[in-house]
């Protein structure tokens, strides 16, 4: 980060601005440096990352992932059927929109995506090409194997290829989980 400075003028409410200041002094800190260093602290990771360590959070707090044997003998995957099939059918149609909107042929849209896929080591390209074409419906036990070897890579690789965090495909992923199960 530059040490190059600039003045930052926004409006709060008078309330929050003492809130603020006897926060700074409470940490010995001037204004500018509390602010600041609240500031650096707003996480820089793509939402990618971020929901992946959501859901990490969440198989921890429940105890999941330290516990997989246990676990997958008591309910085999943490992805429903029903939702890895929605999930693959929102990356299908948000793939093919986004083929459109490059004016990309399947067979070139898949020659470009496959780089971004290529970047992740278990992406499973020719089970990710079978989804997007329609040719093969998810489920949560692929879901599931997908994410236990350590992210979604064809939510990743999308996301990347289209240059777009894919909120849709990200909020589709999450609803995928079984959460009766989780609880």
């Amino acid at each position: 980060m530059s040490k190059e400075r600039t003045q930052l003028n926004i409006n709060i409410s008078p309330e929050l601005l003492l809130r603020v200041k006897s926060e700074a002094i409470k940490n010995g800190k001037t204004l500018t440096e509390f602010v600041t260093e609240q500031l650096v602290k707003i996480p820089t990771k793509a939402s990618n990352e971020l929901l992946e360590e959501r859901l990490l959070r969440i198989e921890k707090h429940l105890d999941i992932h330290q516990n997989l044997s246990h676990q997958e003998s008591k309910i085999g995957t943490i992805f429903t059927d029903q939702g890895a099939k929605v999930y693959g059918e929102t990356a299908k149609k948000l793939f093919e929109s986004y083929s459109k909107k490059k004016q990309l042929s399947n067979e070139d849209a898949l020659r470009e995506l496959a780089v971004y896929l290529n970047k992740y080591e278990h992406s499973n390209p020719e089970l990710v090409f079978n989804i997007l074409l329609g040719s093969h419906v998810l489920t949560g036990s692929e879901m599931t194997i997908a994410y236990r070897k350590g992210s979604c890579a064809m939510r990743t690789a999308i996301s990347d290829w289209c240059n777009d965090p894919l909120e849709e495909l990200n909020e589709a992923f999450l609803n995928a989980v079984i959460t009766k199960s989780l609880t």
